[in-house]
């Protein structure tokens, strides 16, 4: 009987326990609809100045409340963690759909990642960060969530050593997406046969190309100062190029 008794005692413990907890979210304003289901994070001190930048910058003159911030946040971290796990949910499924196919004739995964997706870059970028995210451990998982989403797809999708991209996601302290995404091309550079890098080339000529037709049309009249600060840049673009 005492063992009995000392049962009901741990359950009703655990129970009061939980049922405190869950107040403390409440109050917190942590627990919503998908509670339990989501890893919801805090958001980086960077995401919540941004936040506060762009309250402060659509404030009207009524209807702005103290708690307008807080509850924006609370929004923004679960879409994300909506996202982060959207993510997974696709990369599992699109890496059964892999399985599968392997069984058919080379193409068949692409087909149906166009057929399923209407693009195959989307996918791929889903299917990478999925076999990068399940290598990690659960304090490494928790620190993705929380990182730039690019960052993250660029890290995943670059070839490398697994315990350097363990390392990069170890280290991260909250820097920007800019900052990470630097260190990501540093070292995990692209190969110079690797079709992306030739896009970048594809995309500087192109944009460059609409410069000088905008030119031609005399859209632009740039001053003699504008004139001296273009040819020092057009000077720099030689000498990056190794014209």
């Amino acid at each position: 009987m005492t063992k009995v008794s000392d049962l009901l005692n741990q359950r009703l413990t655990k129970k009061s326990s939980k049922t405190a907890e869950l107040a403390e979210l409440s109050r917190s304003g942590k627990l919503s609809s998908f509670a339990g289901v989501f890893h919801v994070a805090t958001l980086t001190e960077e995401e919540q100045e941004g936040l506060r930048s762009l309250l402060s910058s659509y404030r009207a003159k009524t209807g702005a409340h103290q708690s307008d911030f807080q509850d924006l946040s609370s929004i923004t971290s679960e879409i994300k963690a909506i996202n982060n796990q959207a993510a997974i949910l696709h990369g599992e499924r699109i890496k059964r759909a892999q399985q599968i196919l392997k069984k058919y004739r080379d193409g068949a995964f692409s087909a149906w990642l166009m057929q399923a997706y209407g693009n195959r870059q989307t996918p791929y970028n889903f299917l990478q960060y999925y076999e990068l995210y399940k290598e990690l451990a659960p304090p490494l998982k928790e620190k993705v969530d929380v990182m730039p989403r690019q960052a993250i797809y660029t890290l995943a999708t670059r070839k490398g050593n697994i315990e350097l991209k363990e390392a990069i996601i170890k280290e991260y302290k909250g820097e920007s997406k800019k900052q990470l995404l630097t260190l990501i091309r540093r070292l995990f550079p692209l190969s110079d046969g690797d079709r992306r890098k030739k896009n970048s080339a594809e995309h500087l000529l192109h944009k460059l190309n609409g410069l000088k037709a905008h030119l031609k049309q005399n859209y632009t009249r740039p001053t003699l100062k504008q004139k001296k600060e273009l040819k020092e840049v057009l000077q720099s673009l030689h000498k990056l190029l190794g014209l």
